[in-house]
């Protein structure tokens, strides 16, 4: 027995022990350069001295630091710890160089600073040159699974190069407004504002990012009008709904800090707040936060621009958007107006989804018994106040389900001149409702929603329903257009709205936007039952640096009929566009 395993041993293992080896060898001598240099600057484009002889492919990354190296003597992983300034995209490959845009950048470019591929790029080459080097060996051996040790040390590595020096993107537009508005009976307002676009991530080679829109006003001035005030039109609203917001997100660190116009992450279906968050992960899968500020949004279901809010949260997640998730947010908050307190609630949110196939979401608020000092006013009990439900299935990427309940017990506060924008469309529907999208061919999709709403006061249900159709591209015009039609019937008030728009894009630098729509809206919230309103933007990019924008909005509503108009001059950096 003995000799039968030395013969086995002699005749199996060791050759194929050697051949290993030499495999191993050969692989560590073909191991290419991943450390280059920058060769040449043009306009747009950037020049590295290296191709497919070090195994450069189309769509790689690239990250070029902030160190000078003579051509050839970028020799070592000791410059990843480096400041990184830029990250470059291979556009096209030759033997001894590539082409590069700029993905983005913290400073202008230098030739002869050091370039390096990312890891994941790293991983691709060796993957490709793995594959290329197969049909060298007669045999293939195959583990299925590495080497823990292995495996520990090289998360490690990537984990501190991705620590030690992030590379993100700063880009953005910085514009200066002046605008007019008309009133019907001779009134008329000026406002002079600025807009804000940012999109700026892992500022200073942090983890704090800068992202989100802002756009207001800082002085205006009305004439012909009993109070000197001016009035809010439905532009005005829109923009209210935007965040612009700096947050710190480190993946390698437990605490999470959010400050500006945003949502909390963990509990989306809360009003957006003006103000801050702070969350402190204690477990693996347990969060632990507190939130406050005022609630500016018009299209939160209890409105109030004086209103505030404040409430503390726990959150436990489990699994990933590839895989099972589960997604749980439990806690308690309290509203308050003119510093009396209006609302004390519990608010929780549950997601279960599976893949992109199936996803399970419900929303809940619970409120103490009070006396609510809200426009409305009245006494409400201890008990449910609102509760969302949605349930969504999509067998196939381009066809999705879903099955809806919507209940609510306190009358809403948002601003319903919004309904015909589509924005609150998530209010309109109560009780159970059914909807379905569908994405055609030739980047069309058509979607509907269909449902009966019933309170204890009707002596039948009603039918709420809602259409529409959706265009990416029309033929080869380049311009992309939506249609909507919606009636509803609910227990704040029932009505009906259109809604059309259309974007073209002429070419990179040009992008005009129309939208149009009517609605009617009888309520005892309001007193605007029918409008009719028309939104109108242009957008140019006047070289690398400057922009130029237009608006024009005309609205005739029972209570307000106004012209305004708006232009915008600014500067923009990185690349941006809006």
């Amino acid at each position: 027995m003995q000799e039968i395993r030395s013969r086995l041993l002699r005749r199996i293992v060791v050759p194929l022990w050697l051949t290993l080896l030499f495999a191993g060898a050969s692989f560590g001598q073909n191991e290419k350069a991943a450390v280059f240099t920058v060769k040449y600057i043009s306009s747009d484009s950037v020049y590295i001295d290296a191709g497919r002889n070090a195994g450069i492919q189309d769509g790689m990354l690239i990250s070029v630091v902030n160190v000078q190296a003579a051509p050839g003597q970028a020799d070592g992983a000791r410059f990843r710890g480096e400041q990184h300034v830029a990250e470059l995209k291979v556009l096209s490959v030759a033997d001894s160089s590539a082409v590069c845009e700029i993905v983005s950048s913290t400073s202008d470019l230098q030739v002869g600073q050091v370039a390096f591929l990312t890891p994941d790029s790293v991983q691709e080459r060796r993957e490709t040159q793995s594959v290329a080097e197969a049909a060298d060996y007669p045999i293939v051996v195959g583990f299925t699974y590495g080497d823990p040790l292995d495996d520990e040390v090289r998360q490690t590595e990537e984990r501190k190069i991705i620590q030690e020096s992030p590379v993100g993107r700063i880009r953005g537009r910085l514009g200066f407004d002046y605008g007019n508005t008309q009133e019907s009976g001779g009134f008329s307002s000026r406002q002079m504002g600025m807009i804000i676009n940012a999109d700026m991530t892992y500022l200073g080679g942090t983890y704090w990012n800068f992202t989100g829109y802002w756009r207001g006003n800082l002085t205006s001035h009305s004439s012909g009008t009993t109070t000197g005030t001016t009035p809010t039109t439905l532009t005005d609203l829109i923009n209210r709904t935007y965040h612009l917001s700096l947050t710190y997100d480190n993946p390698y660190s437990p605490i999470r800090i959010g400050v500006g116009r945003l949502f909390l992450p963990w509990a989306p279906s809360l009003s957006t707040i003006d103000g801050a968050y702070f969350a402190r992960k204690v477990t693996r899968n347990v969060t632990l936060g507190a939130f406050g500020g005022s609630t500016p949004d018009p299209t939160s279901w209890s409105y109030n621009p004086d209103q505030r809010i404040a409430g503390t949260f726990v959150n436990y997640e489990k699994g990933d958007f590839n895989s099972a998730r589960y997604f749980f947010t439990a806690g308690l908050a309290a509203t308050t107006l003119q510093w009396r307190v209006a609302r004390q609630f519990a608010f929780f949110e549950n997601t279960f989804s599976w893949k992109r196939y199936f996803s399970l979401f419900n929303s809940l608020q619970a409120d103490e018994a009070r006396t609510s000092p809200l426009p409305n006013g009245g006494s409400n009990p201890t008990g449910v106040s609102q509760s969302y439900t949605s349930l969504r299935i999509q067998p196939v990427s381009r066809i999705s389900f879903g099955l809806n309940h919507n209940y609510f017990r306190n009358l809403p506060t948002f601003d319903p001149r919004l309904i015909s924008t589509g924005l609150l469309d998530q209010y309109l529907f109560q009780g159970f409702s059914g909807d379905v999208r569908v994405e055609l061919p030739k980047r069309i999709a058509v979607y509907t929603s269909l449902g009966k709403s019933k309170v204890s006061t009707d002596k039948q249900g009603s039918l709420n329903q809602g259409y529409g159709i959706s265009f990416g591209r029309i033929w080869r015009t380049g311009l992309s257009a939506d249609a909507h039609y919606s009636k509803f019937d609910s227990a704040f008030g029932k009505g009906q709205y259109e809604s059309f728009s259309i974007i073209k894009n002429v070419n990179e630098n040009f992008r005009l936007q129309v939208m149009t729509g009517r609605q009617k809206f009888i309520s005892s919230l309001s007193s605007n039952t029918n409008s009719n309103f028309v939104n109108m933007s242009a957008d140019w990019n006047l070289g690398p640096r400057y922009f130029f924008e237009t608006n024009y909005g005309w609205y005739s509503g029972t209570t307000m009929q106004y012209q305004q108009w708006t232009s915008v001059f600014g500067y923009r950096f990185g690349g941006f566009r809006k």
